[in-house]
């Protein structure tokens, strides 16, 4: 997939995912991007240049940067304060824009809080790698005209959303 100029995102997606499922969470990046695919991955980024302030710049990413963010579910992803940190981010950006956002993968039956029983997953247990990087490439091949992130007043919570994004 190439990255169009005008694309208000920065990222296709971004992963979230506790640090015991790094292994999984950086195979999975690595086939996507052997896709063409453009993702945020935490060790692809720290490569770069030190940021100053981390938790605003991962902030960011999740809310504004990434066209889906995808969630590797398991039973420690609850108990990291980074991926809470970056669940919270992706539910402002999911709670403001109509478009689906969160693509969770599980992992193993654990809730997370904030993340409905009737939100569409994948489970890694059935599901192979492979049918799930398909599975977004699709998604994104399909949002392929999809306008960039909700803009801050555009919260679907309120009702409120801007007059020009309303429909008469």
């Amino acid at each position: 997939m190439t990255r169009d100029i005008n694309d208000p995102f920065e990222y296709d997606v971004a992963l979230s995912f506790a640090g015991e499922d790094r292994a999984i969470a950086e195979k999975f990046a690595r086939l996507l991007i052997a896709n063409n695919i453009i993702v945020f991955y935490d060790e692809l980024e720290s490569a770069g240049s030190p940021r100053k302030d981390m938790v605003l710049h991962l902030a960011e990413i999740y809310r504004t940067k990434a066209r889906y963010c995808v969630l590797f579910i398991s039973k420690f992803y609850p108990l990291e304060k980074w991926s809470e940190a970056e669940r919270t981010s992706a539910q402002d950006h999911a709670l403001r824009d109509a478009n689906e956002y969160f693509l969770p993968v599980r992992l193993d039956d654990t809730e997370v809080p904030g993340i409905h029983a009737t939100t569409g997953y994948r489970d890694l247990r059935q599901d192979s790698m492979e049918s799930v990087a398909n599975l977004i490439e699709q998604k994104l091949a399909q949002s392929k005209g999809r306008a960039g992130p909700p803009s801050p007043s555009h919260d679907l919570r309120s009702g409120n959303i801007p007059s020009k994004e309303r429909k008469s």
